[in-house]
């Protein structure tokens, strides 16, 4: 018996992709009219703002909660006496 050897298929090489294009912006970009433009800077301004408040009162807050505690023991001590 003789065996024979099964003729082995190359692989052709695969043709080169043209370079990929960009792709366009999904986005599409819109005008808007000044008034809407400004009313979104008022807000944005306003948001700031009450943030910039908010960090502050929530400082105060911390300082008055630690002379609440200072203050509590200074006058049940001074009671004491």
């Amino acid at each position: 018996m003789t065996t024979k050897s099964k003729a082995v298929k190359k692989a052709k090489p695969k043709p080169a992709k043209p370079a990929a294009k960009p792709k366009q912006l999904m986005e599409t970009l819109y005008t808007m009219p000044k008034e809407v433009s400004e009313w979104i800077e008022r807000a944005n301004s306003t948001i700031q703002h009450l943030k910039t408040q908010v960090a502050t009162l929530k400082e105060e807050n911390i300082n008055l909660k630690a002379y609440r505690k200072f203050a509590e023991h200074r006058i049940l001590r001074s009671e004491a006496e």
